[in-house]
């Protein structure tokens, strides 16, 4: 029998997925990206995961390590797990790069050429952005996943922020295709496809993960998760809300996400 913390888990993780679907869907309908709300939206999301990571998913690690190993080295340990969770993220930032914060990253859609090999390189783009936000979505949606069994009330925010990377990124996978195939619906697909990536991280934590779970492994994986979500902030966000231009509106974005957790944290503490 499933129980029902692990049911609404997955279904965090299925929403953060989808939500690519909705940068997906504004490609079709927008012929510019509005900056000022990606900026905002981006540093916000930045603030949420930044705060939660070092106020309550990292404390909780270390005490959880305390408890566990009885040598006296928790903070030691809670370092080598933080690290960890980087070091993923770095080791498929450098096999599967599907970033480049540049002035013109929002205006990948405008192509201006008729020319077919151009456009077979433009859809190529698009499925080589694709391939690499799935490798990046899994440990994501494994993070989600492992915070949601034990904190439904903190894995609602990090879904929400995860909610606002997503949508930029489904623009960055959609429009390029849809430029180059004139497909909307293809396009639409394959951003959703990329976004299922998330639920499948979670599918792999529910088969690998929950058998053996244990305070200790959940203090490994909370870990492993807090230094996922801050490279994410650090290496993803904040440098894409930069990237559209707005720098004030990132940085207001960045402190009111801070503040919203502050005070989520304290209301249902």
């Amino acid at each position: 029998m499933v129980s029902s913390s692990i049911i609404i888990a997955f279904s965090l993780t299925l929403i953060a997925g989808l939500s690519t679907g909705i940068g997906s869907w504004l490609t079709f309908f927008t012929h510019r990206s509005n900056r000022s709300f990606l900026s905002f939206s981006l540093g916000l999301a930045a603030g949420v995961l930044l705060f939660v990571s070092f106020v309550d998913i990292f404390p909780e690690s270390q005490a959880l390590f305390t408890e566990n190993i009885h040598t006296g080295n928790a903070f030691l340990w809670m370092m080598i797990t933080f690290f960890a969770g980087i070091s993923i993220m770095l080791l498929l930032d450098w096999a599967a790069p599907h970033h480049d914060h540049t002035p013109d990253e929002t205006d990948t859609h405008i192509h201006r050429s008729n020319d077919p090999a151009s456009l077979s390189h433009l859809k190529r783009v698009g499925m080589m952005i694709a391939v690499a936000v799935s490798l990046h979505n899994i440990p994501e949606g494994i993070a989600i996943f492992t915070v949601g069994i034990s904190h439904i009330n903190l894995a609602i925010p990090i879904v929400i922020a995860i909610i606002l990377h997503n949508i930029p990124i489904g623009i960055s996978i959609s429009a390029p295709i849809y430029q180059a195939t004139g497909k909307r619906g293809k396009a639409f697909l394959v951003a959703i496809l990329t976004g299922m990536a998330s639920p499948l991280g979670a599918l792999l934590a529910w088969i690998f993960l929950l058998p053996s779970w244990t305070p200790l492994l959940q203090a490994i994986v909370l870990g492993a998760v807090s230094g996922t979500m801050v490279y994410i902030s650090l290496i993803e966000l904040l440098p894409s809300a930069e990237c559209y231009g707005k720098h004030t509106l990132a940085k207001i974005g960045l402190l009111s996400g801070m503040i919203i957790m502050a005070l989520t944290i304290y209301l249902l503490g």
